[in-house]
Parts: structure tokens; C-alpha cells; sequence
């Protein structure tokens, strides 16, 4: 009656017994044996061989778990508990999902032996309550345990492998403007995606130090960035990045989420403070009139008494009195009467009137006055009145500075598409028409007959009134740097800038001139600082561009020798920063590369990643039994005190070794396994030198 029940309890919870047997010996194969319950599950017949059944089992697996369920079978010796959940191809072509309990057990060492049940969860995982047309789920797994509580809160979550930084997406929200759908190296990903001033924030996620504090506080890094978008600008990501172990690998776990419309009312919030500036600051008045009661509300008034009432009544006659022109007095009446300021008031438009002034300064004077109307409030009207005289002595100004400082300055309608040449002789030095009802017909056919190839795409997406005004409304500015061909066959280098003339209107102003001499010169100079991309700015030697880069050359030329890739990381580094200051940690890295410099050949690679972290390349040594008495002459001379003010800091070294080729033949792979081999010695109290592959810590002899 309790093997009835037992296995009715079994058969009910989908559990199924097995034991699986590796042998250790390469030329025997592992085998699996199953009770009824688990051959249902994996939809398989009782008559096939151990063999057989483990292959059946271990091919069902997901690609991305087999590495898991490989390192915890290797490290169970001794009796360890192993639980494990995975996705399961099932033969029908659908996933299931599985969890394993068992245990190993130490019977012979040839062997590793596991003893257990595994377990249908799929129910676990269903998405019934998930829209997947608004979220796009790669993994449901690990979106289940990590992310289902998140869902509403983050657009995206991603885990990296800390073992092969290979990113993973396991999901985001359709809706959002993002662009990192593909998985792949983290670091590759960081250069395609994130904004160049940024990369090194998230790339810092990802340092050991970085690793190691997560691990020891237990806490999570959040830090902001710009992400490229599918329109090909820039958003700001805020993202909460947590160290996870899943299956017995360490992970990172990235949820992000879009700030960036926090981020653009900061903008706003900032041009609506300029705007008041440049109101005050033109002694502009400006005022709030209330159609219904006759009532000026004064929002801004500078030295200009004809204004200086609260009654509308009053305030037209002590314009039309004492400072209009007899002959604009009816002009400025008509103008501001409530009947044509109640239609500006309805239609939300904004008319200007021109009236000249009395004045025994020059004998005349120029005054506008503007009524605005608003989209919600029908039964108000915003004044402007500004005394205009200087305006003409501005316009010509403007004309000799335009003269002089550009080839162009054009007016563009973006609702009308029609274009309005202020002044200017060409159009990026080549005739175009004055005016047009078709601005973006003229900008194509200027790309087609001037600008040069490599330049078309750019500016004829640039050049378009969508693209200006995004850039525009995104930044604040937008500016293009092209090449033509002009009418006599030379290369000329355009410079173009849009700014606003009406944000509310969208029509905008574009200021075209010729930057060809500067160009040329800036090329020369980039050609003379080509040398100084390559190089750390404080210690002079290679950064982590430049090493990468002359680790690329180097490799076709490495001959039959092996070559070491060193990885160091200074202990008690940011004491000195803390406790000694700035100055002397900047003082202790530029000390630790001479030190590097000395100690190794001409030919050898000697670069800084940033921070205290150093990488050596050795090429072409004879042997590997040189480096550990080299590394500890290398420690010995890195042991450094450093004093200020009385107070004293000792600093070292502990150091990774991975070796090429047998390590790894990339940058990468080698400094994968270098950090390995470094977070050996840093976990066994630092100042030491560890060889990837070997269970050795080298110290020099105090």
C-alpha cells in the first residue's frame, strides 16, 4: 500500500528517480538510468541502453545550462547536495522545464556518481499574465526568477556571464526606443551602443574591483548613461546592476529603465529660465491683460512708464497721449481694442503692430507691441511692447557680421517647407535660388550635384526639417560638417547651423559657412596626435586601446615560443588616494609603470587598463619556469611606502599569469583567464603571483 501511494504521489508532482555515471576515463561514456516516471517525462522508451538514455537527456538540454550542469557535476565530490533548473527540449519540439535534486556520492574515484529525482516545473513558468505584444521575453527561466516582479518597473533586463562577459537579453519592452536586441561580448556591446563620454561608466561595472565589492557588500552598482536609440540619438538609461549565482556561476543581473523625459524637463526647465533672462534683459514689458474685466496683470516692466497702470482702459490712452505718433494714434487703437484682441484671444495667434514713437533723442522711434493669444485660456491676452529703434542699427550689424563670418543665413518654414534667403552670396558656395516652396527638394538636388559621397547619406538625413527640429528640441543645437565638390573642381568643407527663430511656429534659421582651412589644419594636427590615442595620459604608456591594438600586430610575428599576458592589480591602492590624497596615488601609478618599464624588454607590451590596473605582454620566452622567480623579483620591487603629512601607506601587487597560446590566443581570452588566476591571489591574502591553470601562489622571500 506505500509503494501504491508513493508512487501516485510521484506521478502526481512529476517527479521522476535517476541516477546518473561519468566515468573519468576518456574512453567510456556516461550513462543514465531512469525510473518510469522520468523516461514519461522525457518522452522515451524503456529499451534504450544507459548510454543511450544520458545522450537522449544531456542533447534535450538548453545550449546555454549545459555548462552549468557540467560545473556542478564536476565539483560535487563529497556527498554535495546539487539542485539545478533548466529549460528541456521536449521531442514534440516544445520546452519544458526541469528541476534536478540529488547528490553525489564518492564510491571511486574514476567515477562521479549522482543519485536523485528530477522534476517536471513547467507550470512554474507559464506566461498567462504576461502581453507579448508589449514585452518580448527571450528567456522565460530566468525571466521568471529574476524579472516577472520587475516587469512594470524596467524596460529591459540583461544577465553577463562573469566567466565569458558574453551578455544575455532576458527581456524588454517593445515600445521603447532601444537597440541592444543582439547578445553577445559585453565590451563589444559597450562600444556599439553606449554613448563614447559614457562607455567607461558601465565598462567599470565589470572591473574586479568593482566584481569584488558587490560580492562583499552584497549590494547593487547603479549608474546612468546615454543609449543609442533605433533613430540613431542618444537616451539616458538609468541601470541597477546585482551580482546573482545561478546553478553555481556568478552573474550580473542589468535592469534598466528609460529617464530620459526626466532629463529633457530638466531642459525645458532650463530654456524657460533663459527665456525670462532674455526678456528681462531686452527691457521688454510684458503684460497679462483680462479681456473680461479690463485688468493688466504687469508680469515684467522695466523703465517703461507708459505702462505703469493697472487699468487697459488707461494704459491706451497714455499711449496714444503722450508717446505714439499722431499719425499711428487710430493704428495702436484699432490694434488693441478688445474686439481684434478677443480674435487674437480665440484664434491662439500672435500679431505684432508697428507705431513710431515721439522722441526728441534722433526724432523718431520705433515701437512694437505684440498680443498673444493662448491654446486654453480664451478670455486672456499676453502683451509685448518693446521699444524697437535699435533694431535698425542692429540690422546692419547683423548684415556685416553675416558678411563676414558666413556665406548664407537662411529662413525655413518646417510647417510650410518653404525657405527665405536672408543674406548671403551661396549656398555652400555654389548658387541657389533666393526663395522656394520646396526646401527639401533643393536640399536633395544640392546633394546629388555638390556633395561629395561619402557625405550624402549624413547630410540628406541632417539636412531634413524632422531631423533638425528632433536635434534641436533633444539638444539644443544642431550642426553639420560636410565636403563638396564646387563649380571648379576643388574640395571645399561646409560648416552648417541651425538655431530657432520660432520654437512654437517650427520655423528655424540656417547659417551655412566655409571651414575648409581650419579643416585642413585640424587634419595635420590629428595626424601629429594619432600618437597620443594610443597612450595613457598620465603614465606615458600604452592604454588599454593602444595594447589592444599592438596586440594585434604583434601576433602574426610571434614565433614557436610561448608568451606570457600578465594581469596586475595593485593591493592597498585607494588607501594612498584616500589617506595620502590624489596627488600621491597619480605620484604611486606613474611610479608602478617605471617600474613596469624597467623591468621589462624593449619588445614587450607595458600598458594601463585605468585605475591600478596594469597589463604586461612577454613575447617569445623559452619557457614558462622563468616566470616565477621573474614575477617575484617583479613583486619585490612593486613593495612601495608612500608618506604625507605623517601619515604612511605600503602598497603591492598580486598578479594573474595567463599563457599564449595554450591560455587563450585573443586580448580577451587571455585576460579572462589572467583575471581568474588574479582572483586566486586576491583571495588569498594579495601580494602574489598566480599562474591560470596552476593551484600555486608565488610570493617573493620578505
Amino acid at each position: 500500500m506505500n509503494d501504491v501511494s508513493t508512487t501516485e504521489i510521484l506521478e502526481n508532482n512529476k517527479i521522476g528517480v535517476f541516477k546518473i555515471i561519468i566515468p573519468l576515463e576518456n574512453n567510456k561514456k556516461p550513462q543514465m538510468y531512469c525510473n518510469d516516471i522520468l523516461l514519461s517525462l522525457l518522452c522515451v522508451s524503456g529499451d534504450k541502453s544507459p548510454e543511450e538514455l544520458y545522450l537522449h537527456w544531456i542533447n534535450g538540454v538548453n545550449h546555454d545550462y549545459k555548462e552549468y550542469i557540467d560545473d556542478v557535476f564536476e565539483k560535487s565530490a563529497g556527498n554535495k547536495q546539487i539542485e539545478i533548473e533548466y529549460p528541456w527540449k521536449h521531442p514534440d519540439g516544445e520546452w519544458i522545464y526541469l528541476r534536478l535534486n540529488g547528490k553525489a556520492i564518492e564510491d571511486n574515484k574514476n567515477l562521479i556518481e549522482i543519485e536523485g529525482y528530477q522534476q517536471d516545473i513547467t507550470d512554474l513558468f507559464e506566461r498567462k499574465d504576461i502581453d507579448e505584444k508589449v514585452h518580448n521575453i527571450r528567456d522565460p527561466y530566468k525571466f521568471k526568477k529574476y524579472a516577472n516582479s520587475h516587469i512594470d518597473i524596467y524596460d529591459e533586463v540583461y544577465e553577463v556571464d562573469l566567466e565569458t562577459y558574453n551578455l544575455k537579453t532576458i527581456f524588454f519592452r517593445k515600445s521603447k526606443n532601444k537597440t541592444i536586441e543582439e547578445d553577445g561580448y559585453i565590451f563589444d556591446i559597450i562600444e556599439k551602443h553606449i554613448h563614447p563620454e559614457d562607455r567607461h561608466i558601465l565598462a567599470n561595472i565589470f572591473m574586479s574591483k568593482s566584481i569584488l565589492n558587490m560580492e562583499k557588500n552584497n549590494n547593487a552598482k547603479h549608474i546612468e548613461f546615454r543609449s543609442k536609440t533605433k533613430s540613431g540619438g542618444y537616451e539616458w538609461i538609468r541601470m541597477n546592476c546585482v551580482l546573482v549565482i545561478l546553478n553555481g556561476k556568478k552573474n550580473i543581473l542589468m535592469y534598466g529603465y528609460s529617464f530620459q523625459d526626466r532629463k529633457q524637463m530638466q531642459e525645458i526647465k532650463k530654456e524657460k529660465e533663459a527665456i525670462v533672462s532674455a526678456i528681462v534683459a531686452d527691457h521688454t514689458a510684458v503684460l497679462d491683460i483680462d479681456l473680461n474685466t479690463g485688468k493688466i496683470n504687469v508680469l515684467k516692466d522695466q523703465s517703461m512708464s507708459y505702462v505703469e497702470m493697472s487699468d487697459f482702459e488707461k494704459m491706451i490712452d497714455n499711449l496714444t497721449n503722450y508717446y505714439v505718433q499722431n499719425s499711428d494714434s487710430k493704428k495702436i487703437l484699432e490694434f488693441l481694442s478688445m474686439e481684434n484682441l478677443r480674435n487674437i484671444a480665440l484664434n491662439n495667434t500672435k500679431i505684432d503692430c508697428d507705431v513710431q514713437l515721439r522722441t526728441d533723442i534722433f526724432g523718431y522711434g520705433w515701437l512694437r507691441v505684440s498680443a498673444i493669444g493662448t491654446r486654453d485660456l480664451f478670455d486672456r491676452v499676453f502683451i509685448l511692447i518693446k521699444n524697437t529703434s535699435s533694431d535698425y542699427m542692429l540690422d546692419i550689424l547683423m548684415n556685416q557680421y553675416i558678411s563676414k563670418n558666413c556665406e548664407d543665413l537662411y529662413y525655413i518654414d518646417c510647417n510650410t517647407n518653404g525657405f527665405l534667403k536672408f543674406s548671403g552670396k551661396k549656398f555652400g558656395g555654389n548658387n541657389t535660388p533666393k526663395q522656394g516652396n520646396d526646401y527639401i527638394a533643393q536640399v536633395q538636388r544640392y546633394a546629388d550635384r555638390f556633395v561629395v559621397e561619402e557625405d550624402q547619406e549624413i547630410f540628406r538625413q541632417k539636412m531634413l526639417p524632422i531631423c533638425v527640429l528632433s536635434d534641436l528640441e533633444k539638444h539644443g543645437f544642431c550642426n553639420l560638417s560636410y565636403g563638396i565638390i564646387d563649380e571648379d573642381g576643388e574640395y571645399r568643407r561646409k560648416f552648417v547651423q541651425f538655431q530657432y527663430y520660432d520654437k512654437e511656429n517650427n520655423t528655424i534659421l540656417l547659417m551655412s559657412s566655409d571651414i575648409t582651412a581650419s579643416y585642413t589644419l585640424n587634419l595635420e594636427e590629428h595626424r601629429k596626435m594619432k600618437k597620443d590615442v594610443v597612450t595613457d595620459y598620465l603614465t606615458g604608456i600604452y592604454n588599454r586601446f593602444g595594447l589592444e591594438k599592438k596586440f594585434k600586430e604583434c601576433i602574426p610575428s610571434l614565433d614557436s615560443y610561448i608568451s606570457a599576458f600578465i594581469l596586475l592589480d595593485l593591493d592597498n591602492f585607494k588607501n594612498v588616494n584616500d589617506i595620502l590624497g590624489h596627488t600621491t596615488g597619480d605620484a604611486a601609478l606613474k611610479d608602478v609603470a617605471k617600474i613596469l618599464k624597467d623591468n621589462f624588454r624593449n619588445s614587450d607590451l607595458v600598458g594601463r587598463l585605468g585605475g591600478d590596473e596594469f597589463v604586461i605582454f612577454m613575447k617569445n620566452i623559452k619557457t614558462a619556469d622563468m616566470i616565477p622567480n621573474f614575477m617575484k623579483r617583479l613583486l619585490k620591487a612593486l613593495n612601495l611606502k608612500y608618506e604625507n603629512s605623517g601619515d604612511t601607506v605600503q602598497i603591492a601587487a598580486s598578479i594573474g599569469v595567463a599563457l599564449f597560446p595554450k591560455n587563450g590566443r585573443t586580448f580577451n581570452e587571455l585576460y579572462q583567464n589572467a583575471d581568474k588566476a588574479l582572483y586566486s591571489v586576491k583571495n588569498n591574502a594579495k601580494n602574489g603571483c598566480s599562474i591560470y591553470g596552476e593551484n600555486v601562489i608565488y610570493t617573493y622571500d620578505v
